[in-house]
């Protein structure tokens, strides 16, 4: 481990990429240190007060940790698009040295946040509620952190939850529920340990999440730079799933690695891993359809009635269906995997119901996301809208419209994902293609949605074969996206100068983007090996 680490870094300096690492790793480490003064904080306990620290959490103090803060995202979003363009520039091949220093590059930047605090959400103390209440012998999805109280006595626990969830049910499922009774059991309510564990988890699956992302990339034989890219050294990704520790960390790590299998042929354990993501949050259950697609391809492919074809090729080749298997054999295949997937996910999903003794009572707290209320998503959009120009004419309330919303586009979703899941099936590229747009229409026209909801589609679309527009829009989209919710984990998106300010900056990393870096012929000819894919504007 100690050699290929060597050789990574060997890498790093021979492409002259040590500078970006160690800028980036810069803006990572005053984002962890500025947390302890600007982030999620402890409501009570904090370690800071006896080391007469607790300055920091307020006044001058505060806003200087505030400042530290937002100048390490800068930083950290800047290496990243200086990152990118320099992959533009100079169309590196794919192999071992070079996908090894991307994931050297990645741990690099990851590893500061060890340190941070709680940042852009108080979700982890959520969790760690859930757990005790699992542990206590009552169900999270019956009762909210508030039973955690006794008459008379308000536990620490129950002040560091968030105020929208403080008498909410969970909506996750029986494994983040089980995971959490664990930790609380490992720590015994030891709050500053519980978080100091689910960070480790965050980390681990982070880890998770960059051996998937490229292996989907080296099974579609696209790039595995640009995956790595989009999925382990996005800004995004580190700021939420790791400093923000969100279970979406252990959700899309989960399903990137079934993924990963079914398209290493290991159909039946990918299906199980994905099972066991959707154990945590039901989103992964998405996934499974367009898994179907896959192992038909695959079942094609083996028995050599499917062309070999590049992966555009496979995208635009139009006759790949036109194969001499007989429509009824094709019919069973499709009932068989459908069927056999079905029977696996419920099986594997029963079982840890039972073991962690959580029942299905999820399905029922899902309604409770919906209280929260932000314009990421199209219902609040169209609420905000119809509220606005009822205003002046005795028009619905804000409250009604956004009711009637909702209800209009989980219609329309339904509308969408389910043509997108039949027209993206005549490969393994094409289906997850269709997987990136169905994420991306549940994250738009859901009842609420998060600047971390985002990466059920980064985990897996740099592998995708993105020409270089779609590279700079996802790096404009993600760069704004970093500027959305507040380092104490309040939402931004209603402080309009401050959106303005996020879309500036959106703006500047797409424009830089589309400019190659300026590079002596020289440098030219000892970086540039080959072109894998045609990046065109």
């Amino acid at each position: 481990m100690a050699h290929s680490a060597s050789t990574a870094y060997s890498e790093l300096r021979r492409l002259n990429l040590l500078p970006l690492v160690w800028w980036g790793m810069a803006g990572s480490l005053f984002i962890s240190l500025a947390s302890w003064g600007a982030g999620a904080g402890y409501a009570v306990d904090s370690w800071l007060a006896p080391l007469h620290l607790d300055w920091l959490c307020y006044g001058h103090g505060q806003l200087l940790c505030q400042f530290l803060f937002w100048g390490g995202v800068l930083l950290l979003i800047g290496n990243w698009a200086r990152l990118g363009r320099h992959l533009l520039t100079h169309h590196y091949e794919d192999n071992t040295r070079t996908v090894s220093a991307l994931v050297l590059l990645s741990l690099i930047w990851m590893v500061p946040f060890l340190i941070a605090n709680p940042i852009l959400s108080r979700d982890v103390f959520s969790y760690l509620a859930q757990g005790s209440i699992q542990r206590s012998g009552a169900s999270a999805y019956d009762v909210g952190p508030n039973v955690l109280n006794s008459p008379g006595h308000i536990t620490p626990l129950y002040l560091d939850v968030s105020g929208d969830w403080r008498n909410t049910t969970t909506p996750y499922g029986p494994l983040h529920l089980g995971l959490m009774e664990l930790i609380v059991f490992i720590t015994q309510d030891h709050i500053h340990a519980g978080v100091f564990l689910v960070k480790l988890l965050c980390m681990l699956c982070m880890v998770g999440i960059i051996w998937a992302s490229q292996d989907i990339a080296k099974s579609l034989k696209t790039s595995s730079l640009w995956a790595l890219w989009c999925a382990g050294a996005n800004p995004l990704m580190l700021l939420h799933l790791i400093g923000g520790m969100h279970n979406e960390a252990l959700m899309v790590a989960l399903m990137a690695i079934g993924l990963a299998l079914v398209l290493r042929r290991k159909h039946v354990l990918g299906i199980a891993v994905i099972t066991l993501g959707a154990a945590i949050k039901a989103t992964a259950f998405i996934a499974l359809p367009f898994v179907i697609w896959i192992w038909l391809a695959h079942i094609r492919q083996d028995g050599k009635t499917l062309q070999k074809a590049t992966p555009q090729e496979q995208e635009d080749d139009s006759t790949v269906e036109n194969t001499s298997e007989s429509y009824g054999k094709i019919v069973g295949y499709f009932i068989a995997t459908a069927c056999g997937g079905a029977v696996l996910s419920i099986a594997i999903f029963a079982v840890l119901s039972l073991a962690t003794g959580t029942g299905l009572g999820f399905i029922e707290a899902l309604e409770g996301s919906g209280k929260v209320i932000n314009w990421l998503t199209i219902p609040t959009v169209l609420a905000h809208f119809i509220h606005a120009m009822g205003a002046n004419i005795d028009g619905p309330s804000f409250a009604s419209a956004l009711v009637g919303a909702r209800h209009i586009c989980s219609l329309i979703m339904g509308i969408l994902i389910i043509p997108i899941w039949i027209h993206y099936r005549k490969t393994p590229l094409a289906a997850l293609r269709g997987l990136a747009l169905s994420f991306l229409v549940l994250c738009l026209f859901n009842s609420l949605a998060f600047p971390w909801y985002y990466s059920w589609i980064l985990v897996f679309v740099g592998a995708l074969a993105l020409n270089r527009t779609s590279l700079r829009i996802i790096a404009a989209l993600c760069s704004w996206n970093c500027f959305t919710v507040l380092p104490n984990g309040v939402i931004a998106l209603y402080n309009y100068f401050w959106v303005i300010a996020a879309i500036v900056i959106g703006v500047i990393v797409y424009r830089y983007l589309g400019k190659e870096e300026t590079t002596s012929s020289a440098d030219l000819e000892r970086h540039c090996l080959r072109t894998p894919h045609n990046f065109t504007s």
